[in-house]
């Protein structure tokens, strides 16, 4: 059987989840004027190690927006994964798309409706079977003060034959012993024959850092302990994160890539007036589709960039010396993952080029890169200002190795909350080292379109 007919679907649910999530939650985050009938965002992101000598990476980002004013229906749509590589970068890849509906029915009760699709895929292996599970879940949820407790009946529909019923069970709470403790399960029960477990009990280190200790059993991999730290913000007190960013968009009109789920966070390690040293992290994965828009995707490659910067103002400008990691890791094909490091220079005229606080803004870096060459990069961004409630703008950004060159424009709307809502559409162009894999290719005017959202903490 063809490959593409037997891919995982994870596009398949996005995009009319993002899409639907979009058209609800927007003409209620403008119209809605109560702190608790806007949209929000949590964003967190786990690293550490396994009971399998394995390095895991695992960010996670929640959006939810209300249906009508406070204490009504919501809407949500989380997206996350949990990526396990051993030291070649070769490893499993599970990919969680869940989008739902949750309403209360009395004080301290509600009900959840929810679609949680699945996916599994590996990173510089070779794999023509991908694991590809679409769970329907209603809950009934019991909420105490910081102890909660859920309990749901599901079904499965479509994907990898062999699932058909499945109980849940969930419980969460804070407290434990001491009050920088908390802990949360939860527990499957497949075909009514096979228990499945997620369990994990977190220290609270400092407001936004925890450590913690989990241990997890999962669709058809052995169980296996975790052991890792993790940063959190959720806009309401977390402040170890700066500020965090997600995109999800399409290519409406290319036929090799269809979707592309991008995001990114900020760690400042040192803030002073005259200085500041941070780390950005950033995460892209382009999926691939069939010949139809709705057809099965699956992602092409997971690329990584790390960067830490010392940064000084220098007149109304801040200047800042770089080093620089990327890593590009190839996904169900046996191709050897590739990385780069690099170090230079970099200037902008504001601390974050995402915020729209100028009419004009500006970033660029320059610097030597130990694999390919250079490293250059430079974005470039327009917008309106001012008190209204809705902005627009263009942002331009260029990023360039002796390997792989990617330019892109967009043109945006900036709802701008708690949570700034940016739809916009674009063109993008792509030139990658000729034959690094069979998708790669020039991409040559391409047509973007999509919603990113940004939520800054300080």
């Amino acid at each position: 059987m063809d490959r593409r007919r037997k891919a995982g679907v994870i596009g398949r649910f996005t995009v009319p989840a993002l899409l639907a999530l979009f058209l609800v939650s927007i003409p209620n985050g403008l119209l809605g004027r109560e702190e608790t009938s806007r949209p929000a965002g949590r964003f967190r992101a786990a690293f550490g190690l396994d009971s399998l000598e394995r390095k895991y990476y695992q960010p996670e980002f929640r959006l939810s927006a209300p249906l009508g004013g406070p204490g009504r229906n919501r809407l949500f749509l989380d997206l996350s994964y949990l990526q396990k590589i051993n030291g070649d970068m070769e490893g499993p890849i599970d990919f969680w798309v869940r989008a739902g509906w949750s309403a209360p029915l009395s004080a301290g009760v509600e009900a959840e409706a929810s679609l949680n699709h699945f996916c599994r895929h590996q990173t510089s292996l070779f794999s023509d079977y991908i694991l590809n599970l679409n769970e329907i879940v209603g809950r009934l949820r019991l909420r105490r003060g910081d102890f909660q407790a859920g309990f749901g009946l599901g079904t499965y529909i479509g994907g990898t034959p062999g699932y058909d019923s499945l109980a849940v069970f969930d419980a969460a709470g804070t407290g434990l012993l001491f009050p920088e403790i908390s802990w949360a399960a939860e527990v499957k029960w497949v075909n009514f024959s096979e228990i499945l477990y997620e369990a994990e009990l977190a220290v609270a280190l400092s407001p936004g850092a925890e450590l913690v200790l989990a241990g997890f059993k999962t669709y058809r991999l052995p169980a296996a302990t975790h052991l890792g730290v993790r940063f959190g913000a959720d806009g309401g007190g977390s402040r170890f994160l700066d500020s965090f960013d997600v995109t999800a968009g399409v290519y409406p009109f290319y036929d090799a890539y269809k979707v592309m789920i991008d995001g990114a966070f900020r760690l400042p390690l040192l803030r002073r007036e005259s200085r500041r040293f941070f780390i950005d992290a950033a995460f892209s994965s382009p999926l691939l589709t069939g010949s139809g828009f709705w057809g099965q995707f699956w992602p092409d490659r997971m690329m990584y960039s790390v960067t830490a910067e010392y940064e000084r103002p220098v007149g109304r400008a801040f200047a800042s010396v770089y080093g620089r990691y990327i890593a590009d890791m190839p996904v169900d094909k046996a191709v050897r993952f590739r990385a780069g490091a690099s170090a230079g220079l970099a200037i902008r005229n504001q601390p974050d080029f995402n915020r729209l606080d100028g009419p004009i803004r500006f970033e660029a870096r320059a610097g030597f890169d130990y694999k390919f060459t250079y490293d250059f990069g430079m974005k470039i961004g327009l917008n309106t200002t001012g008190p209204a409630d809705v902005k627009a703008g263009l942002d331009v950004r260029l990023d360039a190795n002796d390997a792989r060159r990617a330019v892109e424009a967009r043109v945006f709307l900036d709802f701008g909350r708690e949570v700034s809502v940016r739809p916009f559409v674009g063109v993008r162009r792509v030139v990658p080292l000729a034959g690094d894999s069979a998708s790669d290719g020039t991409f040559r005017r391409i047509v973007t379109a999509g919603i990113s959202f940004y939520t800054w903490l300080d």
